[in-house]
């Protein structure tokens, strides 16, 4: 297996695919002078780490999970942007920074894109966008397909015979969702090799199948509405795939996201048994019998 490290971790391990890039990398127009909010804490470590990885009917976690593994510590913010660690399972840092500058995609349209790994999105970005998130949900929804995808997907025969897709955003008090699905008649399987970042999976006992139809691909994108941190994303494929002349279901299921801590063990106390008052209504009529039997013995020995 190919170890991922330093700068190419840093490319591969979260945009191996281009679909994903395509949401992290949308945003929304913006003044020419920002003044960005930022929710996450500086010199505070954020560990991310494979969740899950399903295929083929195998969970294929325990023997990817440790190479995926990446740490990131934020080191300092600004107006526009961060700087921030990356730290890979081998322990080697590296310095990044990601700003988020606007830029002229299109005549007469202007984005604020991130140039750099957008691992937080502001809370606010500028005084005329007060809630970031919101706003960047809510150009995702209205923007044309065609503006966000063309250049990412510019040749569609490479992908794939896409009949249906759609990019859109879900926003509550929990999370900003960027959301992606498609459907594809056939799908060119070098598409998937990519996502998997040059991990070489005939060492995981399985190659993926040369020719793969009704393929439905549902992607999400998780950022925590109260700190714009990334939270997750998670990749849900089902499809056919015939390999050596076999076809057979072919079912993807990978999730990608933040480490949470369990909460700390707390015993549980054991109960103090309440003490009960003991009662023995039994023993009221022996002791009643044994009166009366000695009141009788008594009367007859006065007689």
């Amino acid at each position: 297996m190919e170890c991922l490290t330093g700068d190419k971790m840093k490319r591969n391990l979260i945009l191996s695919s281009g679909v994903l890039l395509l949401i992290f990398s949308m945003a929304l127009i913006s003044p020419v002078k920002a003044n960005a909010t930022w929710g996450f804490e500086t010199d505070k470590t954020y560990a991310f780490e494979l969740k899950q990885l399903n295929m083929y009917d195998t969970d294929y976690v325990q023997a990817l999970k440790q190479n995926t593994t990446m740490k990131i510590v934020f080191t300092d913010s600004n107006d526009t942007g961060y700087s921030y660690n990356t730290i890979d399972f081998e322990g080697t840092i590296t310095p990044n920074s990601t700003v988020f500058v606007p830029v002229e995609v299109a005549e007469g349209v202007t984005f604020v894109m991130p140039q750099g790994l957008p691992i937080a999105l502001p809370l606010s970005y500028g005084g005329s966008i007060p809630d970031y998130l919101a706003a960047f949900g809510q150009f995702i929804n209205e923007t044309d397909l065609n503006l966000m995808l063309g250049n990412l997907l510019f040749n569609m025969t490479d992908f794939g015979n896409i009949t249906y897709m759609d990019v859109y955003s879900i926003y509550n008090e929990d999370y900003l969702y960027g959301k992606l699905d498609l459907f594809a008649t056939v799908l060119n399987e070098t598409t998937l090799t990519g996502l998997m970042a040059g991990i070489d999976t005939s060492e995981l006992g399985f190659t993926f199948p040369t020719n793969i139809t009704d393929f439905k691909f549902n992607a999400t994108i998780a950022y925590n509405a109260t700190s714009g941190l990334f939270d997750y994303f998670k990749i849900t494929i089902r499809s056919m795939a015939e390999q050596y002349g076999y076809v057979d279901n072919f079912d993807v299921d990978v999730k990608y996201g933040l480490y949470i801590p369990p909460p700390p063990y707390t015993p549980t106390p054991t109960p103090t048994p309440t003490p009960t008052e003991t009662n023995f209504p039994w023993m009221i009529p022996i002791v009643a019998v044994s009166l009366i039997s000695s009141g009788l013995v008594l009367r007859r020995k006065k007689k």
